[in-house]
């Protein structure tokens, strides 16, 4: 149970980071970053290599997201000094420039990590936006929650060394977490939007 919660200690600014992004990207503000990031471009067989889906804006929204919930996450934990024994990088300065330094790196390793699914998707013939059909479906989820973590994670393994069952059990764990926190969302938009 301990390693579960160091876990979400540890990774609970890359979550907070991910919830608020889909907020971001849905909203008007910085405008002008909405842009996809492969440019419209296609390959010679009319597939797009990411698809509109994919833009500046959510790339960096999710760096820049996850470097500020680090930092106000350290702040709290600094509060809080047990919560900050389980963190996964207690024995660094828990400061807001290492904060800032390792909010970045988590948050570009998730927005990086999370590209490679788009173009395999669209190698696949799978819209912006859908999951696929069939079996290949639920392979895409897991691909859709599971692969940006890799990059997370890997972060984390880099000031925390871990095993690798370890590192895999940490890529499942928060990959779950993303899709039941991504469905709840689902849920309460869909409520909301059928309330008188």
């Amino acid at each position: 149970m301990k390693t579960i919660t160091m876990m979400y200690v540890t990774l609970l600014p890359v979550i907070f980071a991910g919830v608020a992004n889909k907020f971001f990207c849905k909203s008007d503000f910085l405008a002008w970053i909405d842009e996809p990031i492969d440019g419209g471009l296609k390959k010679s067989d009319g597939r797009h290599f990411l698809g509109p889906n994919k833009t500046w804006k959510g790339f960096w929204g999710m760096i820049a997201l996850t470097a500020f919930f680090q930092i106000i996450w350290g702040l709290i934990l600094g509060i809080i000094p047990h919560f900050l024994s389980l963190s996964l990088v207690a024995a660094y300065n828990n400061d807001i420039f290492f904060n800032l330094f390792f909010g970045f790196l988590l948050g570009s390793a998730y927005a990086l990590c999370d590209l490679p699914n788009s173009f395999i998707k669209r190698r696949f013939n799978i819209p912006a936006g859908k999951e696929g059909q069939g079996n290949a479906r639920w392979v895409f989820i897991v691909l859709d929650y599971a692969v940006p973590c890799v990059g997370s994670i890997a972060v984390i393994a880099l000031f925390s060394p871990m095993t690798f069952s370890y590192y895999v059990g940490y890529v499942f764990l928060s990959g779950l977490t993303a899709f039941l926190l991504d469905l709840l969302l689902q849920v309460i938009q869909t409520k909301r939007k059928t309330l008188p």
